[in-house]
């Protein structure tokens, strides 16, 4: 069983190499920009902010206010539904495709040139520890939700 004093020692080196930091470059999907960009895009029409919202998982409120730094980019352009003035239609401009082909070639980039380093394997044995450990927080979760007080094994150095 790992010790107390262990698991901040690891969490501490971890967290020094700040990976939200590097792992997003290679993520399209973190950015709420690229995110919704790719979405409309992939749609191939117009989509509701809604739709976006169910996309994205998160509150119209905060799509609102994406769409608007958006639309002021000149990456979409908004407009009410004719058939329902409460729906607000979106649709990609040339410029945020522009941005968007960007972006995936900027990660294409960096994933290319941390696979040619690592290789295949290496990095796809790393996407199967990063499921596993995901799994784990989540089965802490579920049993710190349920009240198990044997939620974790870690043992304390006193």
């Amino acid at each position: 069983m790992v010790s107390e004093a262990e698991v901040w020692r690891i969490l501490s080196e971890f967290n020094s190499i700040k990976p939200v930091e590097f792992l997003q470059q290679i993520d399209v999907n973190s950015m709420g920009i690229g995110k919704v960009l790719g979405f409309i895009s992939c749609a191939n029409r117009e989509v509701s902010a809604g739709e976006i919202s169910d996309f994205m998982e998160v509150s119209t409120a905060r799509v609102a206010v994406l769409l608007k730094k958006m639309s002021d980019k000149g990456l979409i352009v908004k407009h009410s539904d004719p058939k329902d003035a409460r729906r607000v239609l979106v649709s990609i401009t040339d410029e945020g495709r522009t941005l968007l082909k960007e972006k995936r070639e900027e990660i294409l980039l960096y994933a290319g040139a941390i696979i040619d380093r690592f290789g295949k394997e290496k990095i796809e044995d790393f996407i199967q520890a990063c499921r596993e450990i995901k799994s784990i927080v989540e089965d802490v979760e579920r049993a710190q939700n349920s009240g198990d007080p044997n939620s974790h094994s870690i043992s304390s150095d006193k």
